[in-house]
Order: structure tokens, then sequence, then C-alpha cells
């Protein structure tokens, strides 16, 4: 048995055990429905892509906020916790083989760009997932129903032209099975094929941006100089040209200060330039209106010179929260399916474990934060709380420090008296001391 039906007979066990109660046979009008619906996804999404891509490539600021956003969901990295022991073994092999602290990011900014993600899982003789291969969005195609389930699971997804548009795969598609790919898609409505991308809702105001900040340049680049009026009173065309011959060199000149000489009446004056040009209130609300399409405040990336402390305060607490949902994408599009694979590779039923995947602090913190933690743990262990859900709460506030690491110091430190929590803050400020 090759390595490829090893692999299809491990997951086919998995899918043999799940059970459906629609088992009706598709009508030719689902059938027809469901071509429709798919041309007509299909190029709708490349459209959306394609814009969403050329925002990322040409507007700094579109560019910044996906990659902030990217960087701080997954800055800090997490922890995997998991009560079977060989379990745990195999979920921190993969952590580390993969390196996924330094992957994680590149992924979920790609899927928040593009909507989509299909990362190829390579998987060796030893039945490991050694490698991940990101295969080019506007190429894949997701072979599901209507209803987004896969009829032939070893062909769930193929990879062809990015300009094929026919409603069949061509016959030189590349096709993967559905253990092969991790889908990953962003804002993806149930029963849909594919993800949004994150700045899909702000494409037409975007555009609206561009082209009136191209406006308002131009607008002060013609009209914000100021001109000047000479006047030669009584003077016919032949002698208008020959003052402006003879000033050619003053007229022309870059100088601060011009010089004019004249024998017969006449006057120089100044014309402002147009000074209205600071007007530009409709630009402001097509900007806010785009980059409301984004997670991240725009005052948090731009613009909030105009805002006090207070309302940009309350603008982070909403920004940290949407942050954590975010993570829990993460968890679910991401971490879990790659998790699960390896587990069932490695002959381990993920629906029979108990595992937990906790979030690291992201920000380093003071020494009176340090204290704040500390005396909540020692209020937590005296409500009665496990001391396992102590840890892990300290290592969530601890940059650089999990909650084993924390666990072993209290058993080296302080023995195994639970009740002895006097030191429990000189414990965590060694552990931040040697963690520098």
């Amino acid at each position: 048995m090759g390595l490829f039906d090893k692999i299809n007979a491990i997951f086919r066990r998995q899918r043999d055990e799940e059970r459906t109660t629609s088992a009706e046979l598709p009508r030719l009008s689902d059938i027809f429905e469901d071509v429709a619906q798919k041309f007509t996804t299909e190029t709708d999404r490349a459209r959306m892509v394609e814009a969403c891509r050329q925002m990322y490539s040409q507007d700094p600021r579109a560019r910044k906020m996906i990659r902030t956003l990217a960087r701080d969901m997954i800055k800090g990295g997490f922890t995997i916790k998991c009560q079977d022991e060989r379990a745990a073994q195999v979920a921190q092999a993969l952590y580390k083989r993969l390196d996924l602290d330094k992957h994680l990011d590149d992924w979920v900014r790609l899927t928040a760009r593009d909507g989509d993600s299909f990362l190829e899982v390579v998987i060796n003789e030893r039945l490991e997932i050694v490698d991940i291969s990101r295969k080019p969005t506007l190429q894949m195609r997701r072979n599901s129903d209507k209803y987004d389930r896969f009829a032939e699971p070893r062909k769930a997804y193929w990879m062809g032209s990015q300009l094929h548009i026919g409603t069949e795969p061509p016959k030189d598609a590349v096709w993967f099975a559905d253990w092969q790919m991790i889908h990953a898609r962003w804002e993806h409505d149930e029963g849909g094929r594919y993800g949004t991308p994150m700045m899909a809702s702000g494409i037409s105001a975007w555009r609206k941006v561009s082209e009136g900040e191209l406006d308002v340049a131009v607008r002060r680049k013609t009209r914000a100089s100021m001109r000047y009026l000479h006047v030669l009173e009584n003077a016919s065309e032949a002698e208008i040209e020959k003052y402006k011959e003879k000033n050619k060199s003053a007229l022309s000149a870059s100088a601060a200060v011009a010089d004019f000489f004249s024998n017969r009446p006449g006057s120089i004056s100044v014309i402002q330039g147009d000074a209205r040009l600071s007007e530009i209130d409709d630009v402001r609300h097509h900007i806010q209106t785009w980059m409301a399409s984004g997670e991240m405040p725009m005052e948090l990336l731009v613009y909030g010179e105009e805002l006090n402390r207070d309302v940009l305060n309350k603008k982070l607490e909403e920004y940290q929260e949407t942050l954590e949902q975010l993570r829990v994408w993460v968890v679910s599009e991401l971490i879990k399916p790659l998790l699960e694979r390896q587990w069932l590779l490695a002959g381990i039923l993920p629906d029979g474990l108990d595992y937990d995947i906790t979030w690291k602090a992201q920000a380093a913190v003071t020494p009176r934060e340090i204290l704040d933690v500390a005396d909540a743990a020692m209020r937590l262990r005296l409500l009665g709380f496990p001391e396992d859900l102590v840890w892990n709460v300290l290592a969530r506030y601890l940059p650089g420090i999990d909650s084993e690491m924390i666990s072993q110091a209290v058993q080296a430190r302080i023995g195994n008296d639970a009740n002895d929590a006097g030191r429990l803050d000189a414990i965590i400020g060694g552990l931040m001391r040697g963690n520098q």
C-alpha cells in the first residue's frame, strides 16, 4: 500500500463513522442551480480578491492595518495542554517542527487579504506533517456542493489556471483530497464555499477615496499658487509684448523676490490661490467608511490626533476584545485542523481528547502589574479554584511564561503545600527576571 492510500484509509475510517439524515438524490433543478451558483461565485470571487489585492499593494493604510492585525493576533504565541501525555508530545513535536509561531502570522495576514488560504499538508513516510505549502488562492477551487459538502472526499479541491471560467474542472487540474488541504476562510458564511476578504465591503469606498485624494492633489497643484496681475495703463499689444520680453528674466525667475521696471503708469497686483483647499470633509467621510470595513479602529493606526486619551483608551479596549474573538477563529480555522490531522495520523482520535489552546501574554508587564496578577492568583487559590486553572490565568498575563513553568517553580520553591501562597509574588518575579 502506497503512502497516499495509507493516509486515505486513515481518514476514510474517520468519515465512515459520520452519519447524515439527508439521503435524498439530487434533483435536476438542483444540479442546474448548483452549476449557476458555482459560475457566479467563481467570477465574483476573482474580481473581489483582485480588488482587495490592489488595495493592499497600493494603499499603505490597508497594508498596515492587515499586517498589524495579523501581528497582534499571533504575538506572544500559544501553548497546547492535553491530558493525554502521548497526544501532548505529538502536538509539541508538530509545533516545533513547523515553527508555527513564525508561520501563523503570514497565514492570517494572507487569509485576511484574500479571504481564503489553501494550505496543503506535507506528510513524510513516518506519517508526520513536516511542512505546509500555501497554494495560489485564485487557482484553487473547492469542489463542494451547494451545501458545501464534499461528494467525493478524494477530490475535494482542485488547482487549475486562474483564467479558467468553466463550470467543470479542466482535464489537467491537480486534485487534492480533503485531508490534504486546510482551507482557512475569513468571514465565512455557512453553506458558502469561500471566505470574504476583510476589506471587501470597503472596495467601493476605497475607490472614492483614491479618486478624491487625486482630485485634491490636482486641485492644489493647479489652484494653490499665487498669480500676479501686471497692469500697463493704455498700453497696446505691442507694448505689452515688449514689456514681457524686457522683464522675461524676472517673470520666469523662481527667486523669492522679483524686481520689475517700467517708464509708464502701471501696477502689479497679487491674486491669492484658492482659499478653500482645506475643505475635504467628503474625502474624510469616504476614508472613515472605507476603514470601517477593517477589524482595527483607524484611530489606533492613523488619524487619531484629534481624539482625547479617554476615547483612544476605549477604542483600544474594544480592539483587544476583537483580538480575543479573532484568536478563536485562528484556533478553529488553522490550529485545530492541523493538530487533529496529526493526531489521526498518529492513531489518536481527537474526539476522545481533552485539550486546551491558550494564548500567551503579548506585552511586557510592569512590576506593579506582576503584583496585581499575583494577588489575583492568591485570591483564586483561597476561593478553592484548581491550581491548573490558576496557573493558566497567571501564564496568560505574563509574557514568555507558560503554566507548566509556574507549576514547576511552585513545586520547587514552596513544596506541595497548596495553602502556602505567601511567596507566590516572589516566585513570579523570579520567573520574570529569569525570562528576560
